[in-house]
């Protein structure tokens, strides 16, 4: 018997709404500027030409890039009856079997309060974009890969805890699961 290996089917993530990366920069430029700012107040110019004078803008740029990367860095597939999500440093691999799918919704995350991050446990966030482990407002537990708080996929898990993912099309990922769920079905 031959068995066919399909490709990860790849749903693109929706786009960010506002300018975190810009946000964080401006924080980093902030951190960078003003230290150096205070030594030229303090000792003159002839501070800046020590070699120790650009090592924290130097690690502060470092961190900035590796963040920004970090960021950029968000997918979500369906890969041999797996859902998978890569979002920043994170990467959670979710069997299809294990998704409550009867109970998955797409919710406004102004409205439904309660399905919000509350406590950042293990993640990454910058204004508007979550990812990672949280706390949610209910006090439950999810991963989340959320770039547009007003259209979130919400996947209850069998273990209680939950995905909240931020796919362009939501209904077409949602669909797809059902479908592959249905498929796995004897």
């Amino acid at each position: 018997m031959v068995t066919t290996t399909h490709p990860p089917k790849e749903y693109p993530v929706a786009p960010q709404s506002g300018m975190p990366l810009l946000i964080l920069w401006a924080i980093l430029l902030a951190a960078t500027v003003l230290p150096l700012a205070f030594m030229i107040g303090d000792k003159g110019l002839a501070q800046l030409a020590s070699p120790r004078a650009w090592l924290g803008p130097a690690l502060l740029s470092l961190a900035g890039v590796v963040v920004s990367l970090g960021y950029l860095r968000k997918r979500i597939a369906l890969d041999a009856g797996n859902l998978v999500v890569r979002s920043t440093f994170y990467t959670r691999t979710v069997a299809i079997g294990s998704l409550q799918l009867e109970r998955a919704r797409i919710v406004d995350l102004a409205e439904h309060r309660a399905l919000k991050p509350a406590i950042k446990t293990n993640g990454y966030g910058l204004p508007g974009f979550r990812s990672g482990h949280y706390r949610m407002g209910d006090g439950s537990k999810a991963f989340c890969l959320i770039t547009d708080h007003s259209r979130v996929l919400v996947l209850p898990l069998r273990d209680g805890s939950q995905l909240l993912l931020s796919p362009e099309q939501p209904r077409a990922l949602l669909d797809a699961l059902k479908q592959t769920a249905g498929d796995a079905t004897p």
